[in-house]
């Protein structure tokens, strides 16, 4: 018998199946009861010796999923790691669809199980199919004893499961039993294939300075007298949204901390693109009894800091960092993500139609869209620090645009590094963090003036200076941060300045950039207007 090289395909991710010469059983090799699982399989792979790709997810406990493409047709299987007489084996299948023939099995008339010797490690695999002609003429003889139907293009083992077991493994122990193997390696993304590396760039220059008269944009509100943070979502329209962690609300309307209440979180929508020349309007909660409160919810002992947000057509996706307070450090500890989607955005946020969203967990604790959210193309990228990492790595994670705007935020892609690429979320290959020394709030987004990524923090515990980076791609190489303003506050006795941010919808200079005051006294809130805003920063091209 000759396996005709419709594509080899080579061992793990073969629908050799759809092949000829190979070597089918009716009934299963490795039983769910046998089985055990590898997690080293999860992931995308490549071919070696040719253009084949596969992704092995988790279809259950002791079940894989793999979905394999070759030439632009996919193929969907299902398979089980197993052992033969201490030999690694898959059993692999195709996977069931309800009133058709399993895919990948049409115009044959057998679908049944393809079974592997598997050598496996954490970026590369080595499989290895069952020699046809060797075991026909073993069968002959009986050794291995089973059952068979030889066609043309097929050969058709018989027996249960335990039969099976019983005579191929031993029978994998003899010269000549196995094909030569093939090798897969973990895939690097589309992107790194088709196209070199991105050499790096410099960071743009920008000449700084205070921006006071968009500064009175935040002070106009009789009861709104404050909020940590800044971050803003483009909703189209010259109209901006402002999304605010804790917040002060005074319901005297007289404009002071002094009896006022902090909530967890506050909203507000600029009308007009200049903050200097436009208006703005503050939405927060109402208690039972008239008080203020978050205008999202508390969720128990759980209080939600707004990350980061997206438009995408007629929705609004939102993210947050879950929060619960402590004894220990700044009194808070972050305890993972969340995110909401508004199905009205256009209507003023007292009107919205909110869904919450059920978002997956990562070991890592990436508070994942509260350090930046960006459509770039047909995805939906979100970027979050390791917390509590003090060195504060970021990570980027994506979902396809359409999968985000329908609220599924379950499977997305991370970011595995240049060589690796973009893996699922069902992967056990290392997440690799866009770049270093980041922090829990900054911004990333694309100035098409430089044609390159900038990303704006904060630099420095207590006083700090605003940084940028730069990068010719959003996964890299990133520059190291530099200096672009040196904040008026920065020698305030137990300052702390955090929480910059570009707003690059926003006009009246080159770059808008707003960061965050605060005091390590939280008494001073109450005695000093001077911090606990966000203040404004315009930045001017260098000529």
């Amino acid at each position: 018998m000759r396996v005709r090289a419709m594509s080899r395909l080579g061992g793990l991710m073969v629908p050799a199946i759809v092949l000829t010469g190979c070597v089918l059983s009716i009934d299963a090799v490795v039983s769910e009861s046998d089985a055990n699982f590898d997690a080293r399989l999860l992931g995308a792979w490549e071919e070696v010796s040719g253009s084949d790709r596969a992704v092995v997810s988790r279809a259950s406990e002791s079940t894989y999923a793999i979905e394999y493409t070759s030439d632009g047709k996919v193929t969907r299987l299902e398979a089980r790691l197993g052992s033969l007489d201490g030999r690694s084996v898959l059993d692999v299948w195709p996977t069931p669809r309800d009133g058709d023939l399993p895919e990948g099995y049409a115009g044959l008339m057998v679908a049944g199980h393809l079974l592997f010797l598997i050598d496996v490690s954490t970026n590369e695999i080595s499989i290895a199919m069952l020699e046809p002609d060797s075991l026909l003429a073993g069968l002959r003889t009986e050794q291995p004893r089973l059952g068979y139907r030889r066609s043309e293009d097929q050969l058709v083992l018989y027996g249960t499961t335990e039969e099976l077991r019983a005579a191929l493994g031993p029978y994998l122990a003899k010269p000549g039993a196995l094909m030569e193997p093939d090798v897969w390696r973990r895939a690097q993304s589309i992107q790194s294939r088709a196209t070199p590396r991105a050499l790096p760039v410099e960071v743009p220059c920008f000449e700084a300075s205070a921006w006071r008269d968009a500064d009175l944009l935040f002070r106009r509100d009789p009861h709104w007298v404050g909020a940590d943070g800044a971050s803003s979502v483009d909703l189209g329209g010259g109209r901006t949204l402002w999304l605010f962690g804790d917040s002060w609300i005074d319901p005297s309307g007289k404009h002071t901390r002094q009896g006022a209440r902090m909530i967890s979180n506050s909203v507000a929508i600029q009308t007009g693109t200049d903050p200097a020349n436009s208006s703005i309007a503050f939405y927060w909660g109402s208690a039972t009894d008239g008080s203020p409160a978050p205008f999202f919810p508390d969720r128990g002992g759980e209080r939600l800091w707004l990350g980061n947000g997206v438009r995408l057509d007629n929705r609004l996706v939102l993210f947050f960092n879950r929060i619960r307070s402590t004894n220990t450090g700044l009194g808070f500890e972050s305890v993972g993500w969340t995110a909401v989607i508004v199905d009205n955005p256009d209507a003023e946020p007292s009107a919205w139609r909110l869904v919450p969203l059920e978002t997956p967990t990562n070991p890592l604790g990436v508070i994942v869209g509260y350090a930046a959210v960006l459509q770039l193309g047909e995805y939906v990228y979100a970027l979050g620090s390791e917390d509590p990492v003090k060195s504060h790595p970021v990570y980027v994670v994506r979902w396809p645009a359409a999968e985000v705007r329908r609220g599924n935020l379950f499977q997305p892609e991370w970011w595995a590094g240049e060589r690796l690429g973009w893996v699922p979320d069902s992967s056990s290959a290392p997440r690799w963090p866009v770049f270093e020394n980041g922090q829990s709030d900054l911004t990333v987004h694309f100035d098409k003036t430089t044609q390159r990524f900038v990303e704006v923090q904060t630099v420095g515990f207590g006083p700090a200076y605003v940084a940028m980076r730069a990068a010719p791609e959003l996964t890299g190489p990133w520059t190291a941060p530099r200096m672009v303003y040196r904040p008026p506050e920065y020698d305030r006795p137990n300052v702390m300045i955090y929480s910059a941010k570009a707003h690059p919808q926003l006009t009246g200079g080159d770059v808008v950039v707003t960061y965050a005051t605060n005091t390590f006294r939280f008494a001073e809130h109450l005695t000093d207007s001077l911090i606990y805003y966000p203040r404004f920063v315009r930045l001017s091209r260098c000529r």
